[in-house]
């Protein structure tokens, strides 16, 4: 069981404000959220439709200041509407499953950057 207001996450997440675009369907079609925070172990985004947990997802991760697309892939382990938005768009959290070492490097710069001390 765990404790309200202890943190789980075992990497350190900055806030991010910038669109990625990443395929959820088998028909490769790339949809755009709106990231919300990015560590080196996944991401939290706003996006216009709910994904089923455990749903794997391609993600093209242009992180600003990079040079470089990253194209990693990972699951869905959280999908939660949110209130009171017209219209509707939901909360979706992503563990990384496949990442390469340059995008985890890019993304440990840019959270070192960014994180709030």
């Amino acid at each position: 069981m765990t404790r309200p207001g202890i943190e789980r996450r075992r990497a350190a997440r900055a806030k991010a404000d910038f669109a990625i675009r990443f395929d959820a369907s088998r028909d490769g079609a790339a949809r755009e959220a709106t990231l919300k925070d990015l560590s080196t172990n996944g991401l939290c985004c706003h996006h216009a439709e709910a994904l089923r947990e455990m749903t794997l997802v391609r993600i093209a991760l242009e992180i600003p200041g990079e040079p470089q697309v990253h194209d990693v892939q990972g699951a869905v382990v959280r999908c939660a509407k949110l209130r009171d938005v017209t219209p509707p768009a939901y909360e979706v959290a992503v563990y990384f499953t496949e990442i390469s070492a340059a995008c985890r490097a890019a993304l440990a710069r840019f959270v070192a950057a960014h994180v709030a001390v």
